[in-house]
């Protein structure tokens, strides 16, 4: 009596059965964001200064409906104090909107590295533009905070900065010339 393949063949389909009973797959995190790794950071005047990426209509309709749980950015050095702030669409891409979330969060940052802030309650993403901002007070002396990447994919959007000297927003690349994105990221909660 010859034996039987008929119990191997079993043996073959079973895992792959069973491979094909698993979850569904892992919820999707979605990062806004235009840096890359940090590289440096820029010197600014003492004083109160705010750093900013803006996502336009263009990039957050996709996510209409999605919440913006957590701001995360880079900090070179510990300044005197440090605020996230997330602004609504404005009149144009070089000016924000209402102020739809700030926190002052310098009591949590002892040293230099990747913070994150959780938005309590989040903010659901409308399909309008967003900014996603970091405001830092610098004392004398103290040139550096919000870290930026080298530039390799260099977004005009990326690099957006209201100095403590000025009064109206700008590019960094237009005030000098190089070409940067802030270490700024949204991340937005799982689908």
């Amino acid at each position: 009596m010859k034996p039987s393949a008929l119990p191997y063949i079993l043996l073959l389909f079973v895992p792959l059965l069973w491979l094909g009973c698993k979850e569904d797959d892992p919820a999707v995190v979605t990062t806004l964001n235009y840096d890359g790794p940090n590289v440096t950071a820029p010197q600014l005047p003492p004083g109160t200064n705010l750093f900013a990426a803006y996502f336009p209509p263009s990039e957050t309709q996709p996510y209409t409906g999605r919440t913006l749980e957590k701001v995360t950015f880079y900090l070179t050095q510990v300044p005197l104090a440090t605020r996230v702030v997330v602004f609504g669409e404005g009149p144009d891409d070089r000016t924000p909107g209402p102020e739809l979330y700030r926190k002052d969060i310098t009591a949590r940052i002892s040293n230099t590295e990747w913070i994150e802030d959780r938005l309590i309650p989040g903010i659901e993403i409308t399909g309008e533009g967003i900014w996603l901002a970091v405001e830092v007070e610098l004392a004398d002396g103290e040139p550096f905070s919000v870290g930026c990447d080298a530039g390799r994919n260099y977004s005009p959007n990326g690099d957006l900065l209201l100095l403590s000297n000025a009064t109206q927003w700008a590019g960094f690349r237009d005030i000098n010339g190089e070409r940067v994105n802030w270490n700024i990221r949204g991340v937005l909660a799982a689908e």
